[in-house]
């Protein structure tokens, strides 16, 4: 214990003495102490040139997963965080500004922080070089701010590095006097600054829509009278319209706890149509084309509590150009009694996203309606009414595998609610007698066809063939080894199959005799396309809760995926160049390319056997060599999600299924 204490007292003369050196002699020190430690360790150089890679792409996020303890799952990190409150230093100056953090050696208590990235040296030669630079109104409805989350709200502001912009504060008639004296000071103290004190309480809907009124910006930023923005969030948004003209825009986040620690990324996809009628995901920073915003109406105050989610719902019914800058721009600070602490801390909010939602499918003239998700308090999920009463064609491909098939036949006919399908067994040649007799058997079962089609194994193939011998509008293709648990399952994902931007529609699969998840959406990762969460609790919310609501994937599973027959018919079927493997996520990446969205039903379940047909491919170094040809041919078809998955995040780790971080 004395030996102990010795050691901890000296870490704090080491870290006091390193204190008082200037940020750029610390820097340096960091740098020297770093090469030293890499040299003296070369058998991990490969690991450290991966995690620089991440972390320049990155940009910003500075806590970087580096290596667990030999065997052990638990990961170390190098973690910098802002330095404690220096004395006699200005309180009202954010850490970022004064580029103070320091390298945190408590791995247990902070695994993660946003550091901010450099400012470049020629950043005003990179503004002038842009084609457009927009003129940003950044709109702040404030209410008795407490007054230092106000000072480095502002301090956040006077940091941007792109200056092109004018804040506007509207005091929504504090009753604290010291707030609205704070707002009028900072007004008069710079130009860029205008106040607005309204002589009622409006709202937040009502004060935000007052500061647009005053506001001359070619856009509008929305600032949350408690929140900060990231030095670099206005270059970011100039940068990103000068590339795509975008009416809309949105960008990563973090949170601020009240010890002014980051915590929480949230790390986003690109545009999701179906994602956002499950979660308000696109939420800060979003900044809006102003003259849309007048052609909109602005914020409702009928929706306060989830005005920026029906804004951006109506948003989306009038433009496709929006635009994800996938950078943390924003830092949403936590307090207790606000949504970023707690979603069912204001019930008043979820009622309003209800109706929100609500409101935005009777706009588009689709119906459906909202319910509450288990396991999930706070959310609703949207079910679409079927249109009509089409056939669905359940085609199942099948060889010598006549007692499974069965079982998944029987769970068809048993358990589901809706009863206008058929079933399409395309027997690929079985020769056991007891597979064959039970073909003979289900063969005459009412809605049961069973087609032959004894040639050599290619999945695209047999499938396509089925579609030829179907007659449904909506095609169900489904893997033998799979049982229904959802009895509303066909109805669920077909309302989703209607729908005019919907592609391909996916089932959350489970292993059997277990509540893991085998899947609930493919992720496209630097190793190839995988199963997201893959063994994961399916009711435990993973990453924003992707596996819990209706996300938008970049490709579902052959195992059990549904579509329109006329979209799939458009799109060319299945590729029968790929006959074994990645054939559902090629018919799901051209989907991709032809502006639809394949999404996932979270809500319906069914069991999956796995690999029960044809044994498991990781087994087999032959079957292991010809996955990594397809996958090679997969993507000289399809160059562009070479490594990229739009509904993945570059700041993921780029080798983990569960849409983990490298960074905390």
């Amino acid at each position: 214990m004395k030996e102990k204490l010795k050691r901890l007292g000296a870490s704090t003369v080491v870290r006091n003495a390193l204190r008082k050196l200037s940020p750029a002699s610390r820097r340096n020190l960091r740098r020297a102490v770093k090469a030293a430690y890499w040299v003296a360790t070369p058998h991990l150089m490969a690991q450290r040139v991966r995690m620089l890679r991440v972390r320049r792409k990155l940009g910003g996020v500075a806590s970087i997963s580096v290596l667990g303890a030999p065997g052990s799952l638990t990961p170390s990190y190098l973690c910098f965080t802002p330095e404690q409150q220096r004395a006699g230093g200005n309180p009202f100056l954010t850490a970022a500004e004064e580029g103070r953090y320091i390298l945190e050696t408590d791995w247990s208590k902070y695994h993660y922080s946003y550091v901010p990235p450099r400012r470049p040296d020629d950043i005003d030669a990179r503004i002038t070089a842009l084609s457009t630079r927009p003129f940003f109104s950044i709109v702040v409805p404030a209410y008795n701010t407490p007054l230092d989350y106000l000072q480095r709200l502002l301090a956040s502001v006077r940091a941007q590095w792109y200056e092109n912009y004018e804040l506007i504060l509207v005091d929504d008639k504090s009753p604290d006097a010291a707030v609205r004296q704070a707002i009028q000071a900072a007004a008069a103290d710079a130009d860029k600054i205008t106040a607005i004190n309204l002589a009622e309480n409006r709202g937040i809907s009502g004060a935000t829509n007052a500061g647009i009124d005053a506001a001359r910006g070619d856009y509008i930023v929305f600032l949350d009278h408690d929140d900060e923005l990231t030095a670099d969030c206005l270059w970011e948004l100039a940068t990103a319209i000068d590339r795509t003209s975008a009416d809309f825009l949105y960008s990563d986040e973090d949170k601020l706890l009240p010890s002014n620690q980051f915590s929480e990324p949230f790390f986003k996809p690109d545009w999701s149509p179906d994602t956002i009628l499950s979660t308000m995901f696109t939420c800060h920073v979003s900044a809006v084309r102003r003259s849309l915003l007048d052609e909109i109406g602005g914020l409702r105050s009928e929706f306060d509590g989830a005005q920026d989610w029906d804004l951006v719902l109506r948003i989306a019914e009038r433009t496709e150009r929006i635009a994800h800058v996938p950078k943390v721009l924003y830092h949403w600070r936590v307090i207790p009694g606000s949504v970023a602490a707690d979603l069912a801390e204001k019930p008043y909010a979820i009622d309003a996203s209800v109706r929100a939602r609500e409101a935005a499918l009777k706009r588009r003239g689709i119906k459906g309606t909202l319910e509450p998700v288990a396991h999930l308090p706070g959310h609703a999920r949207v079910r679409y009414a079927l249109r009509g009463m089409p056939l669905i064609s359940i085609i199942v491909p099948s060889r010598d595998n006549g007692a499974v098939l069965t079982q998944c036949i029987q769970s068809i006919l048993d358990r589901s609610s809706y009863r206008n399908f058929e079933i399409v067994v395309m027997d690929n040649g079985s020769r056991e007698p007891e597979s064959v007799a039970l073909l003979a058997k289900l063969a005459k079962t009412a809605q049961v066809r069973v087609v032959s089609h004894d040639r050599p194994f290619n999945y695209s193939e047999i499938n396509n063939v089925g579609v030829r011998h179907a007659s449904g509008e909506i095609l169900l293709f489904l893997n033998d080894d799979t049982e229904v648990i959802s009895a509303d399952w066909l109805d669920r994902m077909a309302g989703f199959a209607q729908q005019a931007h919907v592609g391909a529609v996916g089932a959350k699969l489970i292993f059997p005799r277990s509540r893991s998840i085998q899947h609930c959406g493919i992720v496209n990762l630097a190793a190839g396309p995988g199963h997201a969460f893959l063994t994961s609790d399916a009711d435990t919310p993973f990453a924003f809760a992707r596996n819990m609501l209706e996300y938008d994937w970049l490709a579902v599973t052959g195992a059990c995926l549904m579509i329109d027959r006329s979209k799939f018919d458009e799109c060319g079927g299945f590729d029968e160049t790929f006959p074994i493997a990645y054939n559902d996520v090629e018919l799901c990446f051209r989907i991709v390319e032809r502006g639809l969205y394949n999404v996932l039903c979270a809500s319906v379940e069914l069991t999956h056997h796995e690999s029960l047909t044809r044994g498991d491919d990781s087994l087999d170094p032959a079957r292991l060599k010809r996955l990594a040809q397809e996958r090679r041919r997969l993507y000289a078809r399809h160059s562009q999600f070479f490594m990229h998955d739009p509904f993945h995040n570059p700041n993921l780790s780029p080798v983990d299924l569960h849409f983990r971080i490298p960074a905390g």
